[in-house]
């Protein structure tokens, strides 16, 4: 029952922050946007041009971030924060691959299945201290064994994404 409703709880923060940053971009002029996706993931206005540490680079950005507030006692709540942030920013340069030319199937095959992925294991991030009720006090734990399962998946998922990066992105741009 607590999963499900955890899992309810964490879709509901996924679409509304995807829509919050869709609805961010049209009140963005293009200039401003493109300046806020270059200082946040500058690889989504050069897709000709990414590299490897470009994309290890704000996932762990992104992880330490999470970590920082998951493993604090009192701002934990803030981690789920941060997360939503990473989905409304997903939305906002969502709408932006999209609507340049020829960049749908970049966003289908690259942008769009990657980040989603990354936001739930982020969200599963969150969940690696947790409070446990001990007699009539809370003690916190660090779950080991959720951290290196998350770390493990993020890793995978961030090799697929290179991968997709490098060889499979180039046979879909036309130059």
């Amino acid at each position: 029952m607590f999963r499900s409703v955890l899992f309810l709880q964490y879709a509901i923060i996924l679409a509304i922050s995807f829509v919050s940053g869709v609805v961010c971009f049209q009140f963005f002029p293009l200039d401003k946007s493109m300046q806020l996706i270059g200082y946040i993931d500058p690889r989504i206005l050069e897709l000709t041009d990414i590299s490897k540490l470009g994309t290890i680079i704000p996932l762990v950005a992104w992880m330490v971030l999470v970590l920082f507030f998951a493993t604090h006692s009192y701002l934990h709540v803030l981690a789920k924060f941060v997360v939503a942030v990473k989905i409304t920013f997903f939305g906002f340069s969502s709408v932006f691959l999209l609507t340049q030319q020829e960049s749908l199937l970049v966003y289908s095959v690259w942008w769009f299945p990657f980040q989603l992925v990354y936001c739930f294991l982020l969200f599963v991030l969150c969940s690696v201290y947790s409070a446990k009720k001990v007699g009539p006090q809370k003690k916190y734990f660090f779950s080991q064994r959720l951290f290196v399962t998350v770390l493990v998946a993020l890793s995978v998922i961030c090799a697929g994404e290179i991968a997709a990066i490098s060889y499979v992105l180039p046979r879909f741009q036309l130059h």
